[in-house]
């Protein structure tokens, strides 16, 4: 029997009566672990406390080395099932285009790996961690096997995102930890097992996010792409919960702001889904998020309580969303929210419970701009001089709609006032003016629906043509009637893979679009 006794203790923080790496009860017990989690005050090893509070793993008093080793060997089945050699496979032909093909599977996999590939290299590039070709390699893998032990989802974009804080956390954990360990301790921090406790920990968290990453009736194929639609699919579980979250928890709790929405034609999936989807990875600076995420795991891995984190955001954001257009509107919510963790959770917690927790006090107004908080929270990490560089990959949608919502704001109105300074422009001047009077006229579109985010995601990852309900249908004023430009669908060219590059690693293909920063 292993035992639970106290590490040397040397980080050991002053406001606190439990120490780093101390497994000792009852602080280890779930009931303290939850309290703990909701006040912000998790200690080390913090994944650790996570996967106990998913029910990944029980508390330190049961089994919890036996429960963590048939996760591990788990893994270690799954690896071995899903990376069978086609070669030892006698009789089947490598060119077969059948479904129970050895071969065949070989080369979907080879696809999805790379398909994954694209995205990890990308993965929060402002930090040097996630730049290790080793730990890329790590993240395709898990996200591999685990897109292959759930077929009806498969791999989508934005896992990587829920995968990376994880895999950071359970890295930071081992790099923290004291030389003097217990032996339970030393069990769960070996780094052998990293691979093996990221995808427990990912499969965990997953059970309370996957239902927003189904696509209603569609799934996705062998090679990890989602099927081109020839018609329009049933709704998204997402799509259905953020519209249950608006009709019975954010109506009913402000029902000026909801109003206010609907009247804008701002749905809640244009924001919604990138919120749920990645856990809020993108809304709040990346050193707060562990807090953030212990916050929600405290209520098991359902994540029974996110959509009050999704109200508290919208309420707490509503003095900047009242009195503002649509276009105000949209760039608000498509951007990080003036908003710190500590106060979204007191006021998630607040709608949740009224009369157990007051209200907190909103804090104090910061003095900057909204466009100079916006860059600086872009760059996630405090004191980031970049504004583009922490930008979380595939955020192309989200900051062209804001740099659009901010140009449909300010250019209309300068370029109007422009325009009654210089009543009579010389000849060098009315040219240019009268371009920027056209541009600000195109901006003006007051005859349109915002456009369906989902329907937009799914064109862009399944290569689809023309899918969608609603379009944005632009007015020009006074301007003569245009040709309309043909849609084109932005697609990512794959390679086509060699049979013969397909044996040199356990990642054959391990960097087909030479993607992989340095």
């Amino acid at each position: 029997m292993m035992d639970h006794k106290n590490g040397d203790g040397s980080q050991s923080p002053s406001n606190n009566t439990v120490s780093d790496y101390d497994l000792q009860l009852p602080a280890w017990s779930l009931e303290c672990l939850k309290a703990a989690a909701v006040q912000h005050r998790l200690q080390r090893p913090r994944s650790l406390a996570w996967a106990i509070l998913l029910n990944a793993l029980p508390p330190p008093n049961a089994d919890i080395a036996g429960s963590l080793k048939t996760h591990r060997n788990f893994y270690n089945d799954i690896k071995s099932k899903l990376s069978m050699d086609p070669r030892n496979v006698i009789g089947d032909d490598p060119l077969s285009q059948n479904d129970e093909s050895a071969w065949n599977q070989h080369f979907c996999d080879n696809e999805l790996k790379a398909l994954i590939l694209q995205d990890v290299v990308r993965t929060f590039p402002d930090e040097l961690y996630f730049r290790d070709k080793d730990v890329q390699d790590m993240m395709v893998q898990v996200l591999f096997f685990w897109a292959r032990s759930h077929a009806y989802v498969g791999y989508r974009q934005g896992m990587h995102e829920v995968l990376a804080p994880l895999l950071l956390e359970l890295h930071r954990d081992r790099t923290h930890a004291p030389r003097t360990l217990t032996n339970t301790l030393r069990y769960i921090l070996e780094e052998e097992y990293l691979e093996h406790d990221s995808y427990m920990m990912f499969s965990a968290v997953m059970k309370g996010l996957e239902k927003f990453y189904t696509t209603g009736d569609v799934v996705p194929s062998s090679c990890g792409r989602l099927p081109v639609s020839k018609v329009i699919h049933n709704p998204n579980e997402v799509v259905r919960y953020l519209d249950k979250v608006r009709e019975e928890c954010l109506s009913p709790l402000d029902n000026e702001l909801a109003t206010h929405l609907a009247q804008c034609n701002i749905s809640m999936e244009l924001f919604g889904i990138r919120w749920l989807r990645l856990l809020f990875g993108r809304e709040f600076p990346r050193a707060e998020l562990p807090q953030l995420w212990g916050f929600l795991f405290a209520d098991g891995p359902m994540l029974p309580n996110i959509h009050y984190v999704v109200v508290a955001i919208l309420i707490a954001m509503k003095a900047t969303l009242m009195d503002a257009d649509s276009g105000v509107v949209l760039s608000a919510l498509m951007r990080p929210p003036r908003l710190s963790v500590t106060y979204a959770c007191a006021l998630a917690l607040h709608l949740r419970s009224p009369l157990q927790h007051p209200r907190p006090q909103p804090p104090p107004v910061q003095d900057k701009d909204q466009d100079e908080w916006a860059l600086e929270q872009q760059g996630y990490a405090t004191g980031s001089d970049s504004g583009s560089e922490g930008v979380a990959e595939g955020a192309d949608i989200a900051r062209s709609l804001a740099a659009l919502g901010l140009l449909r704001a300010q250019l209309p109105p300068a370029a109007a006032a422009l325009a009654r300074e210089l009543r009579d422009p010389p000849p060098r001047v009315a040219a240019p003016l009268q371009r920027i009077l056209k541009l600000a006229a195109l901006l003006e579109c007051r005859n349109h629906a915002l456009i369906d985010v989902e329907t937009a995601l799914e064109a862009a990852e399944a290569g689809a043509e023309q899918i969608g309900r609603r379009k944005i249908v632009p007015v020009i004023v006074n301007h003569k009637p245009q040709p309309k430009p043909a849609v084109k669908v932005k697609e990512v060219p794959l390679k086509l893979f060699h049979k013969t590059e397909c044996f040199n690693s356990d990642l054959p293909c391990l960097d087909p679009l030479r993607l992989r920063t340095e």
